[in-house]
């Protein structure tokens, strides 16, 4: 079994978890342009965290191996963020360390997996009518055409990287990505709250 497959096992609840986090039972082309505003907020918390452990970790070599300059996604939501009218929410009060390769790897299968994800949630806001007209889904559209590939180049070097001795410390990594996901949906959500009742309150 390659680890990706064993990666994907051991991670398979939570993932199913996080699907359910943010909008139960609602499909993406019946959210509002609220619903899409908090989601934008969601990723940029979570992504923004993760980026913030990713890059100093990063040795040059597994650096230019990743292309990581193209993998960062703070910039396109801080974008889709500003076409959206939404203000930049404030980040989870806690920071991520990261401490190897095999714990940079087993953090980025998640957000990497989100991005390939990304692809077909684009393709069904891009029919809802309640947000299609106010952005222009750079989140969303990841690596454009070159998807695909960038999510295979991520599982040649996964696979590359981890050896036996490693692969617990990834699978725990990627574990926390999915935590940390859970937990920016939260704060996010909470958010949300104290701003509607202080709004209600004046």
């Amino acid at each position: 079994m390659s680890f990706h497959q064993k990666l994907k096992e051991a991670t398979r609840a939570l993932h199913e978890e996080t699907e359910q986090q943010l909008f139960p039972g609602q499909s993406w082309q019946a959210l509002s342009l609220d619903d899409y505003r908090q989601f934008l907020q969601v990723q940029y918390v979570f992504h923004t965290s993760i980026e913030s452990a990713v890059t100093p970790a990063l040795s040059s070599a597994l650096r230019e191996q990743l292309q990581w300059a193209q993998r960062q996604k703070q910039l396109l939501l801080i974008g889709d963020l500003e076409e959206a009218n939404s203000a930049l929410p404030s980040l989870l009060p806690f920071h991520i360390s990261l401490q190897s390769e095999a714990e940079i790897l087993g953090t980025l299968y998640v957000t990497e997996g989100s991005t390939l994800g990304g692809r077909m949630i684009c393709k069904a806001l891009k029919k809802n009518k309640q947000i299609a007209p106010y952005t222009s889904f750079q989140f969303l559209e990841g690596y454009g055409a070159e998807t695909g590939s960038f999510w295979k180049d991520f599982l040649r070097i996964l696979e590359h990287k981890i050896q036996p001795d490693t692969e617990r410390s990834a699978i725990e990594a990627a574990k926390q990505a999915f935590g940390v996901f859970n937990k920016s949906t939260s704060f996010i959500k909470q958010q949300t709250l104290n701003q509607k009742s202080l709004h209600n309150s004046i």
